[in-house]
């Protein structure tokens, strides 16, 4: 088993508060527990800046050099999100210092582009290379082709193919994916505009400040509701996972301002727009 921890957080916290955090939660919240041998990455951004990020809008420093020589003491490796949807050869240029800075054996690249994937892999051969959840594969057909590119060497799942017993148990390659543990707002996007605009920030293209949601922004329903669970505490069964075959996980924090998870809750949903309908070329979707 391994566990990639969400690394996520104000750079006041030191690290190794921020994942015995998780830790705990996990423990009290759904009886699974882990240790540090049982993590193979921490992921978020450093104090670098560069075009790349992705996932979130990098105007925080989430781990500090203090805080990635901890995760080398502890034998966890830092994974790099560099999830953005769309890259320009500029782009790749100026963040190859950042690449230089941290490229040593136990680190990965988590990457949404094959076109990343492949320079990673010829430049920088000491990183592990993971596709991103941002890749949204949810069908047997999308996963066989980003396997066959041979270029990753492990595959994250959006959450919602958690729910997919067929799709999941259909997986030849089970110790090539990760599925996460517990949920966040993608996990009931309808749409996940956020990601193409979030790159387009992190590059200084958009405004920050319009950023798309399809819940503030485009006003979607959620693919599903159910205002019985406390999304924040939740956590999937793990055992059933462990049993098909899979052993690589994904955990992100029990924080609001990552899960984002009250927008979640039927009560909290705002003028919905039921036709659903939104075309914007300049997202990258």
């Amino acid at each position: 088993m391994k566990i990639s921890c969400s690394a996520r957080k104000d750079w006041q916290y030191h690290i190794s508060d921020w994942i015995d955090f998780e830790k705990t939660h996990a423990k009290i919240h759904s009886g699974f527990e882990f240790d540090y041998d049982d993590i193979d990455y921490a992921f978020g951004t450093t104090e670098d800046t560069i075009p790349l990020w992705g996932g979130r809008v990098s105007d925080a420093i989430n781990l500090t050099k203090v805080d990635i020589y901890w995760l080398y003491d502890k034998g966890i490796g830092y994974k790099a999100t560099l999830s953005s949807k769309s890259m320009s050869d500029v782009d790749y240029k100026n963040s190859k210092e950042m690449l230089k800075e941290h490229h040593r054996e136990g680190n990965a690249i988590i990457t949404a582009l094959d076109k990343l994937a492949r320079k990673i892999k010829n430049d920088f051969p000491k990183y592990k290379v993971e596709a991103s959840a941002v890749m949204d594969i949810t069908t047997e057909e999308h996963l066989n082709r980003v396997i066959d590119t041979g270029l990753y060497d492990t595959i994250v799942l959006p959450i919602c193919a958690n729910d997919d017993t067929k799709f999941l148990e259909s997986i030849k390659n089970k110790d090539q994916i990760r599925l996460f543990i517990n949920a966040e707002c993608s996990y009931t996007c309808p749409k996940k505009v956020c990601y193409g605009t979030i790159g387009q920030i992190n590059k200084e293209t958009r405004d920050p400040n319009k950023m798309m949601c399809s819940h503030f922004d485009l006003k979607m329903p959620r693919t599903f509701y159910d205002d019985s669970i406390n999304w924040s505490n939740f956590y999937f069964d793990k055992d059933k996972f462990d049993k098909m075959g899979f052993s690589n996980y994904k955990l992100v924090p029990s924080w609001e301002a990552q899960q984002r998870t009250h927008i979640m809750y039927e009560k909290n949903k705002i003028g919905i727009n039921q036709g659903g309908q939104y075309n914007d070329s300049s997202v990258h979707c």
